[in-house]
């Protein structure tokens, strides 16, 4: 597929989602006005358990970096940091920093500032945004020194170009890809996502409306899309925790 980069270029990345037993992963309570349209906004959900949440904290904590788009740090009181003392006591058992690095990917650079994240300063953040976004954001954040602001891209990002910087410029060897449904689109389509750990939730949301894992352009024929192969699967109280890795094709 176009833009597909050798693994050893950049970081590996593992996407890691909860969805509803219909792939939702917003619905109508997730729903809130969008302070900068005043339109309707999806958001994640949090219909995962707390054993789900112990998931995502242990992948964390075997990864380098987390990355997201900007509508799931608005989404709720998201940090994307390490949790609390055990997980980074196991960050450092798997031989990496205490806390990892922060991604955020607008491509617009508009962003709440009073997301909680922005108010973290315990790791670096960095904006990953266009030459537009990059004039709209600089400004606003120029009194938060932990945030770093670079462009890969006029208008669109370049989705090779920021993968390969992260490795050789942010020493992110491993990364954990959060969503949203748009930024999992790309990822995929690029063929840059090379284990999937997903949870599917005993929940049914419906509406065509609502986020899936994957939204966006998607691929336009079968032949296109990345192949999976599942590793893993577990079923606890109604809940089904998988793993797939990458069927790599010539």
């Amino acid at each position: 597929m176009p833009g597909s980069l050798h693994s050893e270029q950049r970081p590996w990345i593992a996407l890691n989602m909860a969805m509803t037993a219909d792939g939702k992963v917003s619905g109508p309570r997730e729903r809130r006005a969008s302070i900068e349209a005043k339109t309707s906004m999806r958001h994640m959900s949090e219909f995962g358990s707390p054993r789900d949440h112990a998931r995502l904290l242990r992948i964390r904590a075997s990864m380098d970096g987390v990355i997201c788009g900007r509508h799931t740090i608005e989404s709720g009181a998201i940090d994307l940091g390490p949790g609390p003392a055990k997980y980074i006591k196991l960050r450092k058992k798997n031989g990496l920093s205490p806390y990892n690095r922060r991604i955020i990917v607008s491509a617009s650079g508009q962003m709440d500032l009073q997301c909680r994240v922005f108010q973290e300063d315990f790791s670096p953040i960095l904006i990953a945004t266009t030459e537009t976004g990059k004039a709209a954001c600089e400004k606003p954040f120029r009194t938060m020194p932990w945030i770093k602001i670079h462009s890969f891209g006029n208008s669109q990002i370049d989705w090779g170009k920021l993968t390969c910087w992260l490795k050789k410029h942010w020493n992110i060897h491993r990364m954990v890809l959060e969503g949203g449904g748009m930024l999992n689109d790309a990822f995929f389509r690029h063929s840059l996502v090379d284990e999937i750990f997903l949870t599917i939730c005993p929940v049914l949301f419906g509406g065509k409306s609502n986020a899936t894992i994957s939204d966006g352009i998607g691929i336009p024929n079968l032949s296109d899309a990345t192949r999976f192969k599942c590793v893993e699967h577990k079923c606890i109280q109604g809940e089904m925790f998988l793993r797939y890795l990458a069927v790599k094709t010539d």
